[in-house]
């Protein structure tokens, strides 16, 4: 595959598999009400960075990541799941520490460099992510390591530019949101984050 055409399928597997809509997507969208645009824009940069990673392993490993991840899926979702429950379970705690203590909901805690890491740590540890772009690359015939570069390039820019565009919305619609609001959205969301946790626990 040339490295044209390597760049083109990559810009496609990069913005589907980012617009998929789960659980980090309903964080990232949380952080960004909360935190403001930058925090948000920030928080989604270090999904993408983990998009671009993974990318770039499973084209450079070819069908060897598939391979490798093969016969593992049932692993794959429960480790998802308790990485996804453990974020859920501790956002929680926190809002009902400050409901407890009558705290108002303030912004999500941090600098923007912050949550570029919180976030590139949560994507990190989402194995199906990398299950994700194993697939697509195994299905493709990238050849050599330009074409490898030009899909994991493809992939890291449609990322990039989907959560940029989601977490700029989000942000800015989070200042004509009132704290409680805010509250509620941080709490069903985390529920959402939790229910999801459970499909994947049950094979769903």
């Amino acid at each position: 595959m040339s490295p044209t055409a390597a760049l083109l399928a990559g810009l496609v597997a990069g913005i589907a598999i980012a617009m998929q809509v789960g659980a980090v997507s309903l964080l990232l969208i949380e952080t960004a009400v909360t935190a403001g645009p930058r925090v948000g824009v920030a928080a989604g940069m270090g999904v993408a960075t983990a998009d671009l990673g993974f990318a770039a392993i499973a084209a450079g490993a070819g069908g060897a990541a598939g391979a490798a991840l093969s016969g593992h899926e049932a692993d794959i979702r429960i480790v998802a799941a308790v990485a996804l429950s453990a974020i859920a379970l501790h956002g929680l705690a926190r809002e009902r520490r400050r409901r407890s203590n009558a705290e108002p909901h303030a912004a999500a805690a941090g600098t923007a460099g912050a949550h570029y890491l919180r976030f590139l740590a949560i994507t990190s540890v989402n194995p199906l992510t990398i299950a994700s772009f194993a697939a697509v690359a195994a299905a493709l015939s990238l050849g050599g390591p330009l074409a490898v570069a030009a899909f994991a390039a493809g992939v890291g820019a449609a990322s990039a530019a989907w959560h940029c565009a989601l977490t700029l919305a989000a942000g800015h619609a989070g200042r004509w949101m009132t704290p409680r609001i805010r509250r509620g959205l941080a709490i069903g969301g985390r529920l959402v984050v939790l229910a999801i946790a459970a499909r994947l626990a049950l094979g769903g």
